[in-house]
């Protein structure tokens, strides 16, 4: 690159000529020669001088007499542009890698070659109570659990303890579920990635309610199974029998009319399970067929549809306060009430009272279904809703239901915009009850057709 102009090359060689001139002129000449380089030195250091100030504050266009420093700091003044924009733009994707970090719902904990913490977003200063204080602490000293100090020792930037670093163990990578050493109820996820040579990401997740799921699930097929097997048991036995060939008539009907209550139970058994997971398919999504119920009229069906002949074991009573109707799917919310008129009826003595009710109520109307029965001790409310739940085994496989019912009211309930609540007392009967937001109330005059 070209830093001396013509320009510069004729101040030089002019002032020389001069100075070389003017001490010929006066036989001095090697003081015309000294007085030029002089003022050609004073010219350079003042240049100097004005470049030392410019590098101080590098950040405006800088201003020389000679092209040769204007050139030279332009070079630079643009070297330095650019890198500036270098290292802002790195600056800028640091910012918004640091905001999405922050913003995942999962611990994110950056760790050095040593295991100790870098950083860490605020979902890991919740999950696992980091402090900034703790900044630089190795995190096996924090979170003091074998699995983690395995995983980190033994993780993919690090060998096991006793293994030099950089020796790697595939399934020492994989994640560990363990339980949080805060909290003996929350269960989590780790794994251990690789960032680099020189660090590695720690990330971790809450899967309490993944794990209770899966229990769950596990808990449905094992219910169902026995459920399922206890019936289909008798009934096999009952045809077996019916396969001998010397059975007379009599016996044949006997075991024919034994075969039908268990057969019912599997066939109510899969009913309710279909019905159930068409609400579990259906939440969340807008209800569909929805119509103001008259809930006189509702009560009296279900009233028929859950005694039939019996109707006289027990004394139903209605109470209807509002003429007010429920906008609601009718299948849906008959199906919920008959249950609680179900569960009602089958833990009530003989004579005893149950009471349909339907009235104004503080923030909404009320549905209520009170019974003078058993009672359900405190310890059992909170999983009543729970699918297969018995209080008493042994009296419900005498009772019989499917054990669903209650699940199918919670997810009912839940689908119109409230929840079911129980109130209690062994000995003194229950109140299964929600109340239900204006927004699904309409007077009794509206019509309203039916959708979907």
């Amino acid at each position: 690159m070209k830093y001396y102009s013509s320009l510069d090359l004729l101040r030089f060689f002019g002032l020389f000529g001069a100075g070389l001139f003017g001490g010929w002129l006066l036989d001095y000449t090697w003081l015309g020669v000294s007085l030029a380089a002089a003022i050609w030195i004073l010219l350079q250091h003042r240049e100097y001088v004005t470049f030392r100030e410019w590098a101080k504050e590098p950040l405006r266009r800088p201003e020389f007499e000679t092209d040769a420093w204007q050139l030279g700091a332009d070079t630079l003044f643009r070297s330095y542009k650019r890198q500036r924009k270098r290292v802002q733009a790195s600056l800028l994707r640091m910012r918004q890698l640091q905001s999405i970090t922050d913003a995942l719902p999962d611990a994110a904990i950056v760790l050095d070659h040593h295991g100790c913490i870098v950083r860490f977003n605020p979902a890991a200063a919740d999950l696992l109570r980091i402090r900034d204080r703790d900044r630089g602490l190795p995190i096996v000293e924090l979170v003091r659990h074998p699995k983690i100090i395995a995983l980190v020792r033994g993780g993919p930037n690090r060998g096991p303890i006793g293994r030099e670093p950089g020796a790697r163990d595939t399934a020492e990578r994989e994640p560990v579920e363990f339980e949080s050493p805060f909290d003996d109820q929350v269960r989590l996820e780790a794994r251990l990635v690789q960032v680099g040579e020189t660090g590695s990401l720690l990330l971790l997740r809450d899967i309490t309610q993944l794990h209770k799921l899966l229990t769950m699930r596990q808990d449905f097929v094992a219910n169902v199974s026995h459920e399922l097997r206890t019936p289909l048991t008798v009934i096999l036995g009952y045809l077996e029998t019916l396969q001998e060939p010397d059975l007379d008539s009599d016996t044949h009907r006997t075991l024919v009319g034994r075969i039908v209550p268990p057969a019912r139970r599997m066939h109510a058994l899969l009913q309710d399970l279909l019905f159930l997971t068409r609400l579990e398919a259906r939440e969340g999504l807008p209800l569909e067929g929805i119509a103001p119920i008259g809930m006189d009229t509702l009560f009296q069906r279900v009233i028929e549809q859950v005694t039939g002949p019996a109707s006289g074991v027990h004394h139903i009573h209605i109470d209807v306060g509002t003429s007010t109707r429920l906008l609601g799917v009718p299948a849906e919310i008959e199906s919920a009430v008959g249950n609680l008129l179900s569960n009602a009826v089958r833990y009530s003595p003989d004579g005893g009272r149950i009471t349909l009710i339907w009235k104004d109520d503080a923030g909404g109307t009320r549905l209520e279904v009170a019974d003078q029965g058993i009672g359900i001790a405190r310890e059992h409310l909170s999983r009543l809703t729970e699918r297969f739940y018995r209080v008493d085994l042994a009296r419900a496989r005498v009772q019989g239901g499917t054990g669903l019912g209650l699940a199918i009211v919670k997810h009912v309930l839940k689908r119109h915009g409230t929840l079911l609540q129980v109130e209690s007392e062994p000995g003194k009967g229950s109140r299964f009850f929600c109340v239900f937001p204006p927004s699904q109330i309409v007077p009794a005059n509206r019509q309203l057709e039916a959708v979907g």
